[in-house]
């Protein structure tokens, strides 16, 4: 069962957790460390001693083992994990990916973090599709919104290069980013139909056609 403390930044709409091994604002340390003279130098020496971890500017993780991917959408939000590492994570794709890839909403240009857990990547995404195709991931006091397999597949289309033809699609998929067939073939292609249709680009258009030429026998 998942036991949370949280608080929301009005700064940044962020929900971050609060607990012995969790991610904490400034306000929240601050407010931790109020019995000293100065809890802000006390944040920072402690930044500095590794006793807590900075992930982006006024977002703290507590654990330093803490699963990098569950530390995504803290550093960026409104953010959920998608594009080549969710393809990688279901195994769409064989490769492992270093960078820890999520859909961003009204950033308007990529965002690249780094900090001692990893590279954290964000490309915006249309906002009429951003909350759909959307599930969890959930480990312990974390939790942290991903998109489903068929939405991960759409994000990406919509970022990778431009195709025109049903074949140069296919060629893209299963040749050049070699997403699996036989995984393909057993998504849901009704949702990746719908959320095709949402993003207003040629690769998902190719793709609706791609999935009702081959795909949708009923």
């Amino acid at each position: 069962m998942l036991h949370i403390l949280f608080e929301i930044s009005t700064k940044s709409n962020i929900i971050v957790f609060g607990g012995a091994n969790m991610i904490n604002t400034t306000s929240m340390l601050k407010n931790q460390y109020s019995d000293y003279s100065n809890p802000l130098d006390k944040i920072r020496r402690d930044a500095i001693s590794g006793v807590i971890f900075r992930l982006t500017r006024g977002i703290y993780e507590t654990d330093g083992n803490a699963n990098p991917c569950f530390l995504a959408s803290s550093i960026l939000s409104p953010s959920y994990l998608s594009f080549d590492w969710a393809l990688s994570y279901y195994g769409l794709i064989p490769e492992k990916v270093v960078a820890i890839t999520s859909a961003s909403l009204n950033v308007r240009k990529n965002k690249t973090f780094i900090n001692k857990f990893g590279r954290y990547e964000y490309s915006d995404i249309p906002a009429n599709v951003f909350s759909e195709g959307l599930t969890y991931l959930e480990s312990d006091d974390y939790i942290v919104k991903i998109a489903t397999k068929e939405k991960a597949i759409c994000d990406s289309l919509s970022k990778w290069r431009v195709v025109r033809s049903i074949n140069d699609l296919k060629e893209l998929l299963f040749v050049d980013k070699r997403i699996d067939e036989d995984e393909f073939a057993s998504r849901d292609f009704r949702l990746m139909t719908r959320l095709a249709a949402l993003y207003n680009k040629t690769n998902l258009d190719l793709l609706i056609k791609l999935i009702r030429k081959e795909y949708d026998h009923e």
